[in-house]
């Protein structure tokens, strides 16, 4: 993936569509690409001039070491030497900064998800195959080297977790140790910018999370209706008309949320509005 200090919606979607599912190292620059197309006017070249800059030195430092001690000082690096930390997880409390990769390399506090990217980022850079496994509510590292498989805990800042430890996460976790795809990976931080963005009720970014996550997977039919009933509250009649029509092609009108069939009476009832023109918002 390209650096850029802007992204048009056109590039940043060609971006989404051919990620590839162990294209790890990509998700910092596409986290730093959504919030690019969400506020356009913002320059991130400082941002990922500041990012390629923790590579470089990363590099430096592990300058013909092996890969045991290249993970040691990356983990190092990052929590220690840099101070990164983890923020809240729960949805309820989540905040925009703690979730917008921007704020979290300023800041450098974040969301656990955001942190595994910018922690996936510069294992690539270093050639270390790492990967986030799927374990409900905990955030653990997988890495296979030299055939053998060491599994590592984000929440003791990246260390190898012991063979009882590992079982105790697994238990909890409920995890069947397969690895989360790179798009997989993107899919959920978008739901995290959705319930931020929600939560502070910043609608025309929800309406980009909304149609981001429709790119993703066009038959998502609960996005689908919440964007119908978003661009209804926004006034976007058409639109909102067309997402309904589009959701009831999947779901009949009668097993439908109340709130989405009282949606589609009101809109049908309403006389068509005019064609309206190009809009950054309905992209």
């Amino acid at each position: 993936m390209t650096w850029e200090s802007r992204y048009t919606w056109e590039k940043l979607v060609l971006e989404l569509k051919i990620l590839r599912a162990e294209d790890f190292g990509a998700l910092v620059p596409l986290c730093i690409g959504i919030q690019s197309v969400m506020w356009p006017k913002d320059n991130n070249e400082p941002v990922m001039r500041g990012l390629q800059f923790m590579g470089f030195e990363l590099l430096k430092l592990c300058e013909n070491k092996p890969e045991g001690e290249r993970w040691e000082i990356l983990r190092s690096f990052l929590f220690d030497e840099k101070g990164f930390q983890l923020a809240s997880e729960r949805p309820k409390e989540i905040s925009e900064s703690a979730v917008l990769m921007r704020s979290v390399l300023e800041d450098r506090i974040g969301h656990p998800l955001p942190v595994v990217f910018l922690l996936l980022h510069l294992a690539h850079y270093l050639d270390l195959p790492v990967a986030l496994i799927q374990a409900r509510h905990h955030f653990l590292l997988k890495w296979v080297r030299s055939g053998k498989t060491i599994y590592m805990d984000l929440y003791n800042e990246g260390r190898a977790l012991n063979d009882q430890e590992l079982i105790q996460v697994l238990n909890r976790s409920a995890s069947n140790l397969e690895v989360w795809s790179a798009k997989q990976l993107l899919t959920q931080y978008l739901e995290l910018l959705m319930h931020a963005f929600e939560r502070s009720q910043n609608l025309a970014q929800l309406h980009v999370v909304y149609n981001l996550l429709i790119e993703l997977d066009e038959a998502n039919t609960t996005i689908l209706g919440q964007r119908a009933l978003l661009r209804h509250k926004l006034g976007f009649t058409r639109e909102a008309l067309s997402d309904l029509k589009r959701y009831f092609s999947f779901i009949e009108k009668t097993h439908a949320p109340s709130e989405l069939q009282q949606a589609w009476l009101e809109l049908e009832r309403t006389p068509e509005p005019p064609v309206r023109g190009p809009s950054e918002l309905l992209h």
